[in-house]
């Protein structure tokens, strides 16, 4: 089955967005250009708002992913109350205004990010949240459709306005990568921050959240309260710290 496709509305192409640079495609140079621009293997970003971007493949990666819904006591769970988490990896800030989500698997859906204005910070984390009535009061962007399937396989991808790949996150021929309600908490599915290379697509690139042992929390976002008591999790933060052991990928250099 193909990926669900987004109205005809929602595809068009802003009228900001034009691609930065150009190939000089072996044409031979004149005189002297002060600024030849970045390599072409290097990333690229397109034009976006006065003050941030467009960006490419792996400049924004899913770093959260809370499909369980948030708890607030044994047998008190909120199917409904889930999020995304987003972290800007590039060397620029990046516009994610028409963005589009779209999952497969067990559901086959698509979301687009309103038109308006959404700037993630170089090493900045935001959240998309589904409510701001439940666990997360404050989510940087509201997507009231957004959901998931309860524990069964779903791959969940990230594309720009024009319906470019940005970055694909788990399987859909596996259970969820990481999260887990055990009918009492609720924990969600984390990035490995430290997994150099480590792709979404890995299962040992994610685990379930640990509490943070460190003098600044990072469960803020969380609302006070029952919900940070059951609801363990990070939106908007850095990603708790691996204990599982799991391996970092790739190397230093």
């Amino acid at each position: 089955m193909g990926r669900p496709s987004p109205s005809p509305a929602a595809r068009a192409l802003p009228p900001g967005l034009a691609l930065i640079g150009a190939s000089l495609m072996g044409a031979a140079l004149v005189g002297c250009n002060p600024d030849p621009g970045e390599p072409a293997e290097q990333v690229g970003y397109r034009a976006g708002t006065a003050d941030a971007t467009s960006g490419e493949r792996g400049t924004v990666k899913i770093t959260e992913v809370l499909w369980t819904g948030s708890s607030t006591g044994p047998g008190l769970r909120d199917r409904e109350d889930v999020f995304i988490e987003l972290r800007n990896e590039g060397a620029m800030p990046v516009n994610v205004r028409r963005w589009f989500l779209v999952i497969e698997g067990a559901m086959q859906r698509g979301w687009s990010i309103p038109d308006t204005d959404l700037v993630i910070e170089v090493g900045q984390h935001i959240f998309i949240a589904a409510k701001s009535t439940g666990c997360f009061p404050e989510p940087d962007l509201l997507m009231p459709e957004l959901s998931f399937p309860d524990g069964d396989p779903f791959e969940l991808t990230l594309m720009d306005a024009d319906e470019r790949l940005i970055e694909p996150i788990g399987d859909t021929e596996m259970p969820p990568l990481a999260g887990t309600w055990d009918t009492v908490r609720v924990r969600s599915m984390e990035r490995i921050e430290l997994m150099f290379g480590g792709q979404g697509t890995d299962p040992q690139a994610w685990h379930h959240y640990t509490a943070a042992a460190v003098d600044i929390p990072n469960n803020d976002r969380v609302a006070e309260g029952p919900c940070r008591d059951y609801t363990l999790a990070s939106p908007g933060r850095p990603n708790s710290p691996d204990y599982s052991g799991a391996f970092a990928a790739g190397n230093l250099e």
